[in-house]
């Protein structure tokens, strides 16, 4: 089971060269999980709420033409498949939250639903996630507010 952290990104870096189309190139990319906040789903109702909200593990790979969900597993978190790709002008991102103590969030809207995807990102990952909001947002976040004195 991969653990580290440097150890699942290098098993997607390996992975993601059968998706990618010729002279494609990643830009950012970061593990996450599609649903409700995992700290609730899993903490209240355990691996039984895990299955109830259908929630699923991914690696979320920004290149520069489209947006790719790899499927991750939930016991090794190893990749999986192929799960979709999006072109990306196509989708966009909304209610972004970078400085969640555990559990970071974004609402990723793809073509053809009504209703956009919660994706959850661990604070582990949040340099990642920032990377790939900066990458679909096109221009780099802004800087956290320095506490006033």
């Amino acid at each position: 089971m991969a653990v580290r952290k440097e150890t699942i990104k290098q098993q997607f870096v390996e992975a993601l060269p059968a998706v990618l189309e010729p002279g494609e190139q990643v830009q950012a990319g970061a593990y996450l999980v599609s649903g409700p906040s995992p700290m609730w789903v899993a903490g209240i109702f355990g691996l039984i709420g895990i299955l109830l909200f259908k929630v699923r593990y991914y690696y979320l790979a920004v290149t520069d033409r489209r947006v790719i969900f790899y499927a991750a597993s939930f016991w090794s978190s190893r990749p999986k498949a192929l799960a979709w790709a999006d072109p990306r002008g196509s989708v966009s991102i909304s209610d972004v939250v970078t400085d969640a103590k555990l559990w970071n969030r974004m609402l990723f809207s793809r073509p053809g639903t009504e209703k956009p995807l919660r994706l959850n990102v661990h604070a582990f990952w949040r340099e990642e996630m920032k990377g790939v909001v900066a990458a679909l947002s096109g221009s780099p976040l802004p800087p956290p507010p320095t506490p006033s004195a």
